[in-house]
């Protein structure tokens, strides 16, 4: 479990620093690509959001100490900023090719921004219970995922019905990865707890994780989705854990 200090890296956090950061790199040059080539820019913006929150999700728990991420966003920044000296407009270019239609490259930022904000509040109160906060990782890249994903796939299939232009097919596809999200990070983390004795609760906070998203607007679904998850699963699954910040 990462300790909450920065000390002297180890092998194991090299090793995932040098994962994370590359691994992230290509994850973002692939997704430039693909906008580059006339793909639909909300199929690169979620190959990033599924992607990077997933490697995120399933390496943070395994450093020795916050040097390890430290390093690793070290690492990413490094090959960002030398892609960016020799082609200018790079930065440009990834924002708009991860914004939605009609929407700005300054929101798609703050929804980034506000996402690392919202996963650095949930592994910092509840470092100590990794499956809570991992889960709050997973219902965003997973299960906010899943809305678009399966929204522009499938939506009018059932019902034509929709709010804010988000359909029932994807609402239902945010509650199924949501549980799904929980599920994993119960199995992973948690292997003391059986998932099947929570199924009600899960089930509860999956539904609460689509009313979240279903309500939000913009770029505040990134950001409301881990707290709300975090919170509720804290409530329903672990309601004897003390919280701890530091």
């Amino acid at each position: 479990m990462v300790e909450l200090y920065f000390g002297e890296l180890t092998t194991i956090d090299i090793t995932l620093a040098l994962f994370t950061g590359i691994a992230g790199g290509i994850i973002l040059a692939i997704a430039y690509m693909l906008a580059d080539s006339g793909v639909n820019h909300w199929k690169s913006r979620k190959l990033v959001h599924i992607s990077m929150g997933s490697i995120i999700a399933f390496t943070v728990h395994f450093y020795v100490t916050l040097s390890g991420p430290a390093f690793a966003a070290g690492i990413f920044l490094t090959i960002l900023f030398y892609a960016w000296a020799h082609k200018s407009d790079l930065i440009t270019s990834l924002l708009i090719a991860g914004s939605r239609e009609n929407e700005s490259s300054l929101n798609t930022f703050a929804s980034g921004f506000m996402g690392m904000i919202a996963f650095m509040v949930a592994f910092l109160v509840f470092f100590q219970r990794p499956t809570i906060f991992v889960a709050a990782i997973l219902a965003v890249s997973w299960g906010d995922a899943a809305g678009e994903v399966v929204g522009r796939s499938l939506g009018g299939t059932i019902s034509s019905l929709n709010y804010k232009k988000k359909s029932i097919e994807g609402s239902l596809g945010v509650w199924a990865l949501s549980m799904l999200s929980i599920l994993v990070a119960i199995v992973v983390h948690s292997p003391d707890i059986c998932p099947l004795c929570f199924l009600l609760q899960i089930t509860l906070i999956g539904f609460a994780i689509m009313l979240t998203e279903l309500l939000s607007i913009g770029w505040t679904d990134n950001f409301f989705i881990p707290l709300v998850t975090a919170v509720l699963v804290w409530l329903l699954i672990f309601p004897g854990m003390p919280l701890f910040i530091g």
